[in-house]
């Protein structure tokens, strides 16, 4: 539990230094409250399978003042990128598209990022996405996670595993 701790503020940290955009560091840095943080701990640690072409369901997190949400969604994907509209599960089961929960991607935003890579799936993850209103969206692809393997074997100490034995 302490690990998940450690590892949980470091990556938060990292995230602050090597995130996409100066909108995003500040969203890592104080933090971010709800169901984000379990999920992106959870692809950090085990990765996922490259997410192939076609429609996919996905979980789209929404965050907003270091709190998250995190919705049912269903993005269409090619070459290993998003391809718009990304669009979120109603409580009916019906499929809108996200923008009318949001008006667009935020246009200052967007100029700032490389727009080659902008819509790339990695480990899983989609960007970080900032909306015209100041919210930030990421989707997870969790079906292409890998399989929980557990936590990693800890080696036994020095003293038994490397005991002379004569070999």
């Amino acid at each position: 539990m302490k690990f998940r701790i450690l590892f949980s503020a470091i990556i938060l940290i990292s995230f602050k230094s090597f995130s996409q955009s100066q909108g995003a560091e500040s969203i890592f840095a104080s933090g971010v409250q709800g169901c984000y943080s379990n999920y992106y701990i959870s692809f950090h640690e085990r990765g996922a399978y490259e997410v192939s072409d076609g429609e996919h369901e996905a979980v789209m997190t929404v965050i907003n003042q270091g709190k998250s949400e995190c919705y049912m969604a269903k993005a269409t994907v090619k070459d290993g990128k998003i391809v718009n509209p990304v669009s979120i599960q109603k409580s009916d089961g019906t499929y809108v598209p996200y923008q009318r929960m949001f008006k667009s991607l935020d246009q200052d935003w967007l100029e700032e990022q490389d727009l080659q890579n902008l819509f790339l799936i990695t480990d899983g993850m989609s960007n970080v996405f900032q909306t015209q209103e100041k919210y930030f969206l990421r989707l997870f692809f969790h079906t292409f996670i890998h399989p929980d393997h557990g936590g990693n074997k800890k080696a036994p100490p020095a003293s038994i595993l490397l005991k002379s034995d004569g070999k």
